[in-house]
């Protein structure tokens, strides 16, 4: 045998070995149709499962503006409720109370209705007889009328309607109850409403 055909004969089986590797690891793997490419369940492979974060509730709902009194309906509010209370104090008083109801409402008085209230406690007081037995009237105010109201003037004028009970002796039939509106002007003093008038209606 020639040393060419020698050459060519290792060349043909250097071949036929480098086919044969190649065959046996590099070449693709095949994967038939409808074979699934995913691992099986037993492998052991590192897949990271995403987690599921908890819902966020978010409070879409516009925050309520606060509700706001109109400064007019305000007024008239506290004016009904000083004129309620001033009506049932300056109503309820005894022959043994020593005027402390006109006396405890004066920071309540302008000027002109303090002179008002010392006339009337001069004159009351002269006028009186034996205390020794107890008389006395107790008013509760049942309702309030605003009659007018001028905030720029600072006057106003408000009705309250008032349950009267007089009691007369220790005997417990000796009460009487009536009823009687009490007239309240208002006059604005600095930033203070102060009682300028009051005037009993009739009784019934």
């Amino acid at each position: 045998m020639s040393r060419k055909n020698k050459i060519l004969i290792v060349a043909v089986i250097i071949l036929l070995v480098l086919a044969l590797a190649y065959w046996l690891f590099l070449r693709p793997k095949y994967t038939a149709p409808g074979e699934s490419t995913k691992p099986a369940a037993n492998a052991n492979t590192n897949v990271t499962t995403p987690v599921a974060l908890p819902a966020v509730a978010v409070n879409t709902a516009q925050p309520s503006s606060e509700i706001k009194i109109p400064d007019e309906d305000k007024l008239k509010s506290d004016l009904s409720r000083i004129a309620a209370a001033f009506a049932e104090r300056l109503g309820s008083y005894s022959n043994q109370g020593n005027f402390e109801n006109i006396n405890d409402l004066k920071v309540l008085m302008t000027e002109k209705m303090k002179q008002w209230a010392d006339n009337l406690i001069e004159k009351t007081r002269t006028a009186a007889v034996n205390s020794s037995v107890y008389s006395g009237v107790t008013t509760k105010a049942v309702s309030t009328s605003i009659s007018s109201l001028d905030e720029s003037d600072g006057s106003a004028k408000i009705i309250v309607g008032t349950q009267r009970r007089e009691t007369a002796g220790s005997m417990a039939g000796n009460e009487k109850i009536s009823y009687q509106d009490l007239e309240l002007n208002f006059e604005k003093v600095g930033d203070s409403w102060m009682v300028d008038e009051a005037n009993w209606g009739t009784v019934h």
